[in-house]
């Protein structure tokens, strides 16, 4: 087995931002990304939390078969367990792999922050950002100012994207076993909180 998504991107689900990641985001991000790729990238968004149990699984594998984590960083994110549960599984990776040192700074995980970014946790602090939240609108035109300012953004990081999807590890086997045995506990737990169980987050 192998790689199956260069790109998993973590959100806090609602329907406008998932409105706004679908007609916008993915579209600017493929585009832009591409050129430095060498090929059109390959992205996961979850689009139905409501689905039947199958979902946890599905969701686990996903995050266990993708490159990297872009991760739509809000004040809100962290509230969201499923959010949590999603960083903490690529923060992990990191540290297994011997990524956020000294020695190899990189990352992957991508915040783009859609606001706030103060509280981002401290895991993060080395992790270089994009900041779109001047210009964030779920509601924004595809030949709005705003729209343009987010093409130009994703245009300059682009080849910092492409970058961490190279820098990717081999895959390994244990990642999708891990990440289902999360989501499928979170899924189907009505006693322990998820986070009890993850990585401890130190808001900055």
């Amino acid at each position: 087995m192998a790689y199956q998504y260069d790109i998993f991107i973590s959100y806090r689900r609602n329907s406008e931002l998932l409105s706004w990641i679908n007609a916008h985001f993915i579209p600017l991000l493929k585009a832009n990304v591409q050129f430095e790729l060498g090929r059109e990238p390959s992205v996961f968004v979850d689009q139905d939390i409501n689905a039947a149990g199958v979902w946890p699984l599905i969701l686990g594998e996903s995050i266990s078969k993708s490159r990297i984590l872009i991760s739509l960083w809000s004040k809100t994110y962290l509230v969201s367990e499923w959010c949590t549960i999603e960083l903490s599984h690529m923060l992990e990776r990191d540290q297994l792999k011997g990524f956020r040192t000294l020695e190899n700074p990189y990352s992957l995980i991508v915040p783009v922050i859609i606001h706030d970014g103060e509280t981002m946790p401290v895991e993060l602090s080395i992790v270089q950002r994009i900041e779109i939240k001047n210009f964030f609108t779920v509601r924004m035109h595809k030949d709005s100012e705003s729209s343009e300012k987010l093409s130009q953004v994703l245009y300059s990081k682009a080849k910092d994207i492409a970058a961490a999807i190279e820098r990717a590890p081999a895959w390994e086997n244990d990642w999708k076993i891990k990440a289902q045995n999360s989501f499928y506990k979170k899924f189907y737990s009505l006693n322990e909180p998820v986070q009890r169980e993850l990585t401890t987050f130190t808001v900055q």
